[in-house]
């Protein structure tokens, strides 16, 4: 048994090798990655830490903690990817330390231990933390938030405490800078939920009684106190127009009608949830039955109250965006340290036999047997998957790298090995393995096979190339690629029709005009004769971008040709 001393430490060590290794060797990916590094640059130059604007405009999708993390990992770490994503590595890693201590304090120590792991050695940590984007202060926010009502509320036995709910309070009110309304609406959902439901030994039998207890007029009098001095700045410094565009379209809009092809059925989230929590999802359906057997009335388990927590919290994210008309994968990642726990108690109890599994078979050693057995099986096979998956896409977008297959054997092995333990009896060991092949699998993941498959789908060395061979105005026809605007470290004309684009061409000597592939054909015609081809970027998709200007010198046109 590891002393509960050196559980941090373990955590921590986990958490660090699946979040700093590599971070900022891949370039910065998809949209949302550039757009908020560029955003966060150009309030950085500015000197506005208050309104955020992207190419020289207004930017209305997010609210600004998230610019205000990534200013300061520029300044600690430079002008970086690094510094971009430093902040979210470095809250990830405390939200796997709160996970912890919540587990802890709910669950008891081992199942705290196996929870902050899960946490650190998911695939959508890896995912998440490396990234970025605001997801990482929300859930460190979100999870804080929890944390706090755990504490305040002695695991849920008690009422919260004045002082915990101004912590929940201000927690909440800057998980609201963070990504909006939703860092408050739902975590007061989750409580309150809870509070009705199971907090009736405190004789709470009605919502305004559950509010009273978890002094809500205290958390949302301190959550106001936080986050609207902010949004009342923003929008009387943009007469309004901030609080319209985030509010009605990203907000009210998003819940109503997909958004940039992101819809998805009710069974999108499940599917996530299996991937996202891999390798420790091999044994969700079970955590399920067993989260839903301590929950019946009755069944005397001592984690009964925590796993009610739990089950509110993840029940409220998870159901909250499985009604929202766009879906993504980042959505629901705050619901994960709850499941990242429960999963930790379903191990946990099963290493010590205490799993009832009577509805599956009569014996309940024999049930227990045959649900690992099915774990191992599928941990293998998720190293299968994985394997020729990674071969694949080696194959399609970093050709030569196909030997990147071969990570599929650590889950693989890890299957085997766990399962020679777990025949063996030797349940803790087994676990052991999972934990060690989870942390080794998804920090290759991570920091091998990511930067390599990604390595040309990025402008950052085309763009680094064409900016030391000749300085000159940028534009993009019909729509501008925030990676261009963050690498160009310049501001990007948006040009609209095809006589735009040869304009901006016969205005200087070394302008650069990026077109989207699917357009080419409108364009390529109508621009100035000594115009070529500078480069051709691919992306993840069927797409590329077309970069056109003047012909470089020979030496630059041996490196850049398509």
């Amino acid at each position: 048994m590891l002393h509960p001393r050196l559980h941090a430490p373990l955590i921590v060590a986990a958490a660090a090798c699946v979040l700093l290794v590599n971070l900022g060797r891949p370039a910065l990916w998809d949209d949302d990655e550039p757009k908020n590094a560029a955003c966060s640059l150009a309030m950085l130059d500015a000197g506005n830490w208050l309104v955020p604007t992207f190419n020289g405009s207004l930017r209305i999708e997010k609210p600004v903690l998230t610019n205000w993390v990534q200013i300061a990992g520029f300044i600690a770490c430079g002008r970086t990817e690094t510094g971009a994503r430093i902040g979210s590595a470095l809250l990830t890693i405390a939200t796997c330390l709160l996970t912890w201590q919540i587990g802890c304090r709910l669950l008891g120590p081992t199942a705290g231990l196996l929870g902050g792991l899960a946490m650190a050695t998911c695939a959508w940590t890896a995912v998440g933390g490396r990234a970025a984007t605001p997801d990482a202060p929300l859930v460190f926010l979100t999870t804080l938030a929890l944390w706090l009502f755990a504490a305040g509320t002695n695991g849920g036995t008690t009422g919260l405490g004045r002082t915990a709910a101004a912590g929940v309070g201000a927690a909440c009110g800057l998980a609201t800078l963070a990504k909006g309304p939703v860092g408050l609406v739902l975590p007061l959902a989750a409580f309150t939920l809870f509070a009705i439901s199971h907090m009736r030994s405190l004789s709470v039998p009605s919502w305004a009684a559950a509010a009273g207890r978890l002094r809500l007029p205290v958390v949302l009098g301190t959550a106001l106190a936080v986050a609207l001095p902010w949004y009342a700045c923003v929008g009387w410094l943009t007469d309004g127009a901030w609080l319209r565009g985030f509010f009605l379209v990203h907000n009210v809009g998003r819940f109503a009608a997909p958004m940039e092809g992101h819809a998805g059925s009710l069974l999108y989230y499940p599917c996530v949830i299996a991937i996202g929590l891999f390798p420790w999802s091999i044994v969700l359906v079970a955590m399920v039955a067993h989260a839903a057997t301590i929950l019946r009335p009755g069944s005397g388990h001592p984690s009964r109250p925590g796993v009610a927590l739990l089950a509110c919290w993840a029940g409220v994210w998870i159901g909250a965006f499985s009604w929202s008309a766009t879906k993504l994968p980042g959505y629901i990642w705050p619901a994960y340290p709850a499941l990242a726990l429960a999963t930790a108690l379903f191990l946990t109890d099963w290493s010590r036999g205490a799993v009832s599994l009577t509805a599956v078979c009569r014996d309940p050693a024999r049930a227990r047997a045959i649900v690992m057995r099915v774990a191992w099986a599928s941990l293998a096979c998720g190293g299968l998957a994985l394997g020729i998956g990674l071969a694949v896409a080696a194959r399609l977008f970093a050709p030569g790298d196909e030997w990147l297959g071969l990570l599929g054997l650590v889950p693989i092995a890890a299957a085997f090995i766990a399962w020679r333990l777990d025949t063996a009896n030797a349940p803790a060991r087994a676990l052991a393995a999972l934990a060690v092949s989870a942390c080794i699998l998804i920090t290759l993941l991570a920091a091998v096979a990511t930067p390599r498959i990604s390595r040309g789908q990025s402008m950052r060395e085309q763009v680094a190339a064409l900016t030391a061979e000749a300085s000159g105005p940028w534009a993009c026809f019909w729509n501008v690629p925030p990676s261009l605007v963050y690498y160009a470290d310049a501001r990007v004309a948006k040009l609209d029709t095809p006589t735009d684009a040869a304009r901006h061409l016969a205005s200087h000597p070394q302008a650069r005009l990026v077109i989207d592939s699917r357009h080419e054909s409108l364009v390529r015609t109508g621009l100035p004769a000594e115009c070529v081809v500078l480069a051709r970027i691919p992306t993840l998709s069927d797409r590329h971008y077309v970069v056109f200007g003047p012909p470089p010198r020979p030496a630059a046109t041996l490196a850049l040709a398509p």
